[in-house]
């Protein structure tokens, strides 16, 4: 984490680089996984350091055992269901290398794209330039489960279609409840050194539900295997902190990705990091909740240490008087919360690139 920082003030070289490209990635079945984040698999695209990615995504949500007829209860014609969701949803579990088997379902994840020259050790920075609705609906499977299972009421009825405006950037939930879209993408990871499941986020990355990862932010992450080999996926037209029903406003959606190595940045790192224009989010996890807790603030008083020379005792003083702790996702097997810390509170500042 020292060589993260420290290369703060050389974030935007590379960015605008003469040979920079930009492709698009098309989520079709040759180029999907489900339910798995892999070193294993072949990737579906290589680009270098400074290249920015346009990638397809589709929604797991309505995709079985068919699009066309789940979307059809909301009145959703078949021309307005994405094609590569029809193709996606019919294709067969596929077999990949160790004997690990998709077995149907799970998450929808686009990739993995290798990034050349990128090697264990080094810290990969992903701009999320945009996140670009496909489709103007989605879902949401609220029911018996998630963070408050149990509760009276419920029925698993194959979950709520939700409308939404893009151009006018709401969501209309119901004919008299209207709030913000806040497009962003569930999984953003790296492939870790062996093959796991999607569900539960870590180093990696992984399924962090986390909001404010929506256009004009960062992420940063470990590389932990030559290339990189990036995957994303569960896309969401919007959430709440917590995502307390066990999903989103699960939507189909377009991120355009911009991706940088940081030779060596990444050898100290402990857990994604986030930023954008106005702050730090310092992320924390663990299957419990009150060491999810901890593990934040642990990770945020070692942060404020690197980044700004505070004291140990400043840094946890400073996150019980100023700085607000906050839960991305309560629902994901190894939980989430985070810190936000306000840059405009230090005198110290760091280039942006927006």
């Amino acid at each position: 984490m020292k060589i993260l920082f420290a290369a703060s003030a050389i974030l935007a070289l590379g960015a605008g680089a003469a040979d920079a490209a930009t492709f698009h990635l098309k989520s079709t079945p040759e180029t999907v996984n489900r339910g798995i984040i892999s070193p294993d698999i072949a990737p579906a695209l290589t680009i270098k350091s400074g290249d920015t990615v346009t990638i397809d995504t589709v929604s797991h949500s309505g995709l079985a055992p068919d699009p066309v007829s789940y979307f059809a209860k909301a009145g959703i014609g078949e021309k307005q269901v994405l094609r590569d969701a029809v193709d996606i949803a019919k294709m067969p579990p596929k077999k990949y290398p160790g004997d690990v088997a998709m077995g149907g379902g799970g998450h929808v994840l686009t990739g993995p794209i290798y990034v050349d020259g990128a090697e264990p050790g080094d810290m990969l920075e992903i701009r999320i330039r945009k996140v670009t609705p496909r489709v103007p609906y989605g879902a949401n499977g609220a029911g018996s489960g998630g963070a408050a299972p149990g509760m009276p009421g419920m029925t698993n009825t194959g979950g709520k279609i939700i409308k939404y405006d893009p151009a006018k950037n709401v969501v209309n939930f119901a004919p008299d409840i209207h709030f913000p879209m806040r497009p962003f993408m569930g999984i953003m990871a790296v492939a870790p050194e062996k093959a796991i499941s999607s569900k539960a986020p870590g180093l990696y990355g992984g399924n962090m539900d986390f909001e404010k990862l929506q256009a004009g932010s960062t992420l940063y992450l470990p590389v932990l295997v030559k290339g990189g080999l990036f995957s994303t996926g569960d896309s969401h037209a919007a959430q709440g902190d917590g995502e307390v029903s066990g999903n989103a406003l699960e939507a189909s959606m377009a991120p355009t990705l911009q991706f940088i190595v940081h030779k060596g940045a990444g050898k100290d790192m402990t857990m994604p990091l986030v930023e954008d224009k106005d702050n730090y989010y310092v992320l924390g996890m663990d299957p419990d909740l009150d060491k999810a807790l901890t593990n934040t603030i642990k990770e945020t008083v070692k942060f404020l240490g690197i980044k700004y020379g505070m004291t140990p005792q400043d840094a946890y003083s400073l996150c019980s008087t100023g700085i607000d702790f906050g839960l991305a996702q309560a629902v994901d097997l190894n939980l989430t919360m985070y810190a936000k810390v306000p840059k405009a509170w230090f005198g110290k500042k760091s280039a942006y690139w927006k």
